[in-house]
């Protein structure tokens, strides 16, 4: 084994702490077209904040993104992060490259202290009374969230803050990295409805899963267009999903998911 090869593998150890990345029985039951489109919905269209259905968010221009770097271990948050841009980038299509400055991003990744966070909080995510700020990481240990064109609904910035202390306190640095650039990219929910992905509260997946792949790749297909709503794009997705099957995705999808991206790292 290559030293750099031990150096991953022994790393991605090291910040999982332990966690189980099993395959159950359960897992296998989103593998069916049907399930897949229903999984969509379920993340691209809904939200943690809000009881409504949104329309489809994606970005249609190039991604670059800035880490500001609050904390040590500048150069390995840089590899973590770097890696899973790369892998997003991969599965989407997009752009997606660092910026030489905060103000020339579009994408910021903020790497901070949970003793930090009160400031933070405001200067990313706007400036809320102390309870909202509070209710915001409510239950989370992480945090993503981007905005939009309010006419065409394609994501223009987007935004993920890890207070790194807590995330690596509790095993999750790595999960943190992956869930939230994930979810900034157009898949805004978390549901125990999409076992298994990396969104779902049942899960112990730290990287993206078969399902997550098809799930991103169908985001960015050129048919799915920023601002459609459900009635719309469902027969679109049904289309796209169909394809997957006939193509065989479904039986390859979670061999591609451990061999990419960080999780092709702790092989």
């Amino acid at each position: 084994m290559k030293i750099a090869a031990l150096w991953h593998h022994t790393l991605l150890a090291v910040l999982l702490g332990g966690v189980f990345l099993a395959a159950g029985a359960d897992e296998a039951r989103w593998n069916s077209p049907a399930r897949l489109v229903d999984s969509f919905v379920e993340l691209a269209l809904k939200s943690d904040n809000s009881t409504r259905q949104n329309p489809v968010h994606k970005w249609t221009a190039p991604v670059r993104y800035f880490i500001v770097q609050g904390v040590g271990d500048e150069e390995l948050h840089r590899k973590l992060i770097g890696t899973h841009f790369r892998h997003l980038a991969e599965i989407t299509g997009m752009s997606i490259e660092p910026a030489a400055s905060e103000a020339a991003a579009n994408f910021l990744v903020v790497l901070t202290s949970e003793d930090r966070l009160e400031q933070e909080l405001p200067r990313y995510f706007g400036s809320g009374s102390a309870r909202q700020r509070t209710a915001l990481f409510r239950g989370s240990l992480c945090l993503a969230s981007f905005a939009v064109e309010r006419k065409k609904g394609s994501i223009v910035r987007g935004v993920a803050i890890i207070p790194v202390d807590r995330a690596r306190g509790n095993g999750d640095l790595v999960s943190c990295v992956v869930e939230e650039l994930t979810h900034a990219m157009g898949l805004p929910n978390d549901s125990p409805k999409v076992f298994s992905s990396i969104f779902s509260r049942k899960s112990t997946q730290a990287f993206l899963t078969g399902l997550d792949h098809l799930l991103l790749r169908m985001l960015y297909d050129p048919r799915v267009k920023p601002g459609m709503d459900e009635n719309t794009v469902r027969p679109i997705l049904r289309t796209i999903a169909a394809e997957y099957q006939r193509d065989k995705r479904f039986d390859s999808a979670e061999q591609i998911a451990a061999e990419s991206g960080l999780a092709g790292l702790d092989r």
